[in-house]
């Protein structure tokens, strides 16, 4: 039985100071004049919410605090929230993406349904609220199924919370209807390429159909993790789609450079995929993308650093980025989150469902 590193938040905290998590690094170390991003406070506060769930370990609380506490002072008059921060703490943008508002969104849907005191999630909760309005506005794809994903693990908190599920059944009608428009027997897709965190749609439509129960949810999930799954695995190993050239329907797909998010998220999707179906397929590829993380890729390199706990950037033609920045980091840490109840119940000889 394959064995897996430890989840350790070392180079996290390395990379976090008392403003929040810093978007690049130098190697290791990191690279003050990068400045934040809200993007990866939200992603950094889903990983301490999920290891604060599996350890009580108290000393995330601080963690949770700074990520929280980013996320609230990102928030616009609007509602909206900005994106990009200097390190002195000026942000640089008018306003955010519509990724970064549906990241912000799930960010405030696993803190309301997190096992965490009461005043954390009421925090969140409001941030939630008076954000959530924008929802009917949202037209990416991406943006769409962040707050999606959001909306479900609200609803996991709150079941009552009927305006919500609204917005999710708005939003999954959406994607849904997204993925009609473009797909064809041969392109089982959303749009007309494939880009990056290609596992978020599928993962949206499986949440949304716990949800809900919509059969179209989980028809369209389905169809949709099974295209991504067949072009993202060569040769039984995980190559997501090269930030490089992506791929258009009709060329040929680039391969380089992978980067972190892409395996995590698909690591994500297929097992929502497992847990929805119970069909032992998609266990077998979230394992193989969590796999590209350790050195079961296309260069035979983990990206996964021992030393740290960080996360190599990339995977490129000429071998690994050796920067470890915030998104591969939070990314590798948010894949074992998610694999960790797996791994050790495959231990005991049994693979044990958590809701993701």
């Amino acid at each position: 039985m394959k064995s897996y590193p430890a989840i350790v938040l070392e180079h996290l905290e390395t990379l976090t100071d008392r403003t929040g998590i810093i978007q690049h690094s130098i190697f290791s170390i990191p690279n003050r004049r990068t400045g934040y991003t809200t993007d990866d406070n939200s992603r950094a506060l889903i990983v301490v919410l999920h290891e604060y769930e599996r350890t009580h370990d108290r000393r995330l609380l601080r963690l949770v605090s700074t990520y929280l506490s980013f996320l609230h002072y990102a928030q616009m008059p609007n509602k909206r929230f900005h994106n990009f921060m200097s390190f002195d703490q000026i942000f640089l943008d008018n306003e955010g993406s519509e990724d970064c508002f549906g990241r912000v969104l799930w960010a405030c849907g696993e803190a309301v349904a997190a096992g965490i005191h009461e005043n954390v999630r009421k925090v969140a909760r409001s941030l939630f609220d008076q954000a959530v309005h924008w929802v009917p506005t949202l037209e990416s794809l991406r943006g769409r199924s962040y707050a999606a994903i959001g909306c479900a693990k609200y609803i996991k908190g709150y079941p009552e919370a009927e305006d919500v599920k609204s917005h999710l059944i708005q939003l999954s009608d959406k994607i849904c209807a997204t993925f009609h428009s473009y797909a064809s027997k041969e392109w089982m897709w959303f749009e007309p390429f494939l880009t990056y965190s290609n596992g978020i749609p599928p993962r949206a439509l499986f949440l949304a159909y716990q949800c809900t129960g919509k059969e179209e949810y989980l028809d369209v999930g389905l169809k949709s993790i099974n295209f991504l799954n067949e072009i993202t695995t060569v040769d039984d190993v995980h190559q997501p789609i090269g930030c490089n050239g992506w791929y258009f329907r009709g060329s040929e797909r680039a391969f380089f450079d992978q980067q972190p998010v892409d395996p995590m998220t698909s690591v994500a999707a297929n097992l929502a995929a497992y847990e929805t179906t119970k069909d032992d397929r998609y266990f077998e590829y979230a394992r193989l993308a969590f796999d590209w993380f350790f050195g079961k890729n296309c260069a035979n390199e983990a990206l996964y650093d021992p030393v740290t706990g960080g996360c190599y950037d990339a995977l490129t033609p000429e071998g690994v980025n050796l920067n470890q920045g915030a998104e591969a980091t939070v990314s590798c840490l948010l894949a074992q989150l998610a694999m960790a109840p797996y791994i050790e119940s495959e231990v005991e000889n049994s693979i044990t469902p958590r809701h993701l």
